[in-house]
């Protein structure tokens, strides 16, 4: 009622400092009781921001199907016959949304987010942008971010210059987190949680209580990205990473209010042109836009979670499993890179032989992945090396960085044939001669065929078969370059077109550096196997 409204207000603070006093002196007694305080507040504040969701949240739910049947409910009782000269007048008082649309709407909410993958998928962003600990980074490295991540570091050496020594000492031993256990699973402590959820739902609750436009999403991101600024989650390993993440959701929350802006200006315009067909074609339009969106999320998703054996190092507290974790880790990902290998270097080298653009450039974009997809596997495995024994760490060291600075060499061996061979094709050049086509074509099968054979030894952990492959290898490389020097001879005695000469003497010698890298990496694998 008006009275009692009337009474809450005048008399707010009394009720606040009644709620804290009692609030204070019932945790007191809990603590006493050896009962974890801080659970018992993330519920509340589990509560409490799914309070505050549904106060904006719901009613932006509802609120324009319920205003289009305000609508019509007033029409029909107005007894007007004209829709189009009917005013809206009813629309200016407040709201009077009937019990059962609020239930009903809450109930399809709860059921959606309880269901909905993508919904679980937005809070795991958060989380993991937030995590205490190390982990797969689900951003890359962005020019702004680095920009941010150095501004902030040279600001804090500065202050750090002029800070008392007292001062750097106690806040050091603020941020121990020595005895600090989080349990298994979680992404940072209760502590922190508990801010997350009071914070982000006395905002939320604020900001609809002023009537304010407000994403309840946006507000709770933000408010565990503070948090874990604060406490001190974000490293140097790992800061450049989050700042792309949070400046990458924060630009597309700004990207998607235009668009939608724009799209809703065009949608309206065409129905308004286009009548009752445009409306069919858009809704067409919006189900395979649906359908789409859900297949790419679900490729989206399996790629994302294919990598369980990292998942499973991560979580793992024993260092001997972490150890065989992290050589299947390494084993697994480097036979994936060879079989991508054998696939590329065969496009590559079948493009340039029957002049095929198309399966060039194929070549050329799957390259460009492929060097990040090494850069991410590289640093997962460092953070599993951070995991075990340091004394074993420093014996395998070498032997890992032996490895994976071999795969990319070879996928450097393979960008350094593509490109060359792609400006050739584009250019419309000579093609290679029959000659030299049956000269490289064996010895190119005989490279396929050490791949496969690394790659199966990778995966069947028979390293016993090393040492054949390499001595396989040398003969390769004995032959091509045989094949070099004959290839040298015939440009100084015949009037063969110098591009493609020089092309081919190229192909040549990036096929031995390739067949040589790979050596290297099975030299590397039995050493860090051993």
């Amino acid at each position: 009622t008006p009275e009692i409204q009337e009474y809450i207000q005048s008399n707010t603070l009394t009720f606040l400092g009644i709620c804290f006093l009692a609030s204070t002196a019932v945790m007191q007694i809990l603590y006493c009781l050896k009962v974890n305080v801080f659970k018992i507040l993330v519920l509340m504040g589990t509560f409490a921001l799914a309070m505050a969701f549904a106060g904006n949240d719901l009613v932006n739910f509802i609120g324009v199907p319920l205003a289009g049947y305000s609508s019509y409910t007033d029409y029909v009782s107005s007894g007007a016959t004209d829709p189009s000269t009917f005013m809206m007048s009813s629309l200016d008082g407040p709201a009077k949304s009937p019990l059962i649309f609020l239930v009903a709407a809450g109930a399809i909410m709860v059921f959606s987010l309880a269901t909905s993958k993508k919904a679980r998928n937005v809070i795991k962003t958060s989380v993991d942008l937030s995590r205490q600990s190390e982990g797969d980074e689900m951003f890359g490295s962005s020019k702004i971010a680095r920009v941010l991540v150095r501004f902030s570091n040279n600001t804090a050496n500065f202050f750090q210059d002029v800070v008392p020594d007292g001062v750097k000492a106690w806040c050091e031993k603020r941020f121990n987190t020595d005895e600090a256990k989080l349990p298994e699973g979680a992404a940072f402590d209760e502590v922190r949680a508990t801010v997350n959820l009071v914070v982000a739902g006395l905002l939320i609750a604020l900001g609809t209580s002023l009537k304010l436009p407000l994403s309840t999403t946006y507000v709770t991101f933000m408010v565990a990205m503070g948090s874990s600024l604060a406490d001190r989650a974000w490293g140097r390993e790992s800061a450049v990473y989050r700042v792309t993440g949070v400046v990458s959701v924060i630009g597309g929350w700004f990207i998607t209010a235009g668009a939608a802006f724009i799209l809703c200006f065009l949608i309206a315009m065409l129905m308004h042109i286009g009548g009752f067909v445009a409306a069919c074609i858009m809704m067409a339009l919006a189900i395979f836009l649906l359908i789409r969106s859900n297949i790419r999320y679900k490729k989206k998703a399996e790629e994302e979670n294919g990598d369980v054996t990292f998942n499973q190092m991560m979580l793992s507290t024993d260092k001997g499993e972490i150890l065989t974790l992290l050589s299947k880790h390494i084993s697994d990902s480097q036979a994936d890179f060879l079989e991508y290998v054998n696939t590329t270097f065969r496009q590559i080298t079948d493009g340039f032989i029957k002049e095929d653009l198309g399966m060039l450039h194929r070549a050329e974009d799957t390259m460009r992945r492929k060097r990040d997809e090494l850069k991410n596997c590289r640093r997962k495995e460092m953070i599993g090396f951070r995991r075990i024994d340091p004394e074993v760490a420093m014996e395998k060291n070498t032997w890992f960085h032996l490895g994976r600075n071999s795969c990319e060499e070879i996928l450097y061996c393979l960008r350094r044939i593509a490109d060359p061979c792609e400006e050739h094709v584009d250019n419309n050049f000579e093609p290679l001669s029959q000659e030299q086509i049956k000269e490289y074509i064996p010895l190119r099968d005989t490279v396929l065929f050490l791949l496969r054979r690394t790659e199966k030894i990778l995966q069947t952990d028979s390293y016993d078969e090393v040492d054949e492959v390499r001595r396989e290898a040398e003969e390769l490389k004995d032959c091509l370059e045989k094949a070099r020097e004959a290839q040298m001879k015939r440009m100084q005695s015949t009037k063969e077109n110098i591009t493609v000469a020089y092309l081919y003497l190229n192909l040549l010698q990036e096929t031995r550096e390739l067949t040589s890298s790979l050596r290297h990496l099975l030299r590397a694998s039995k050493g860090f196997r051993e």
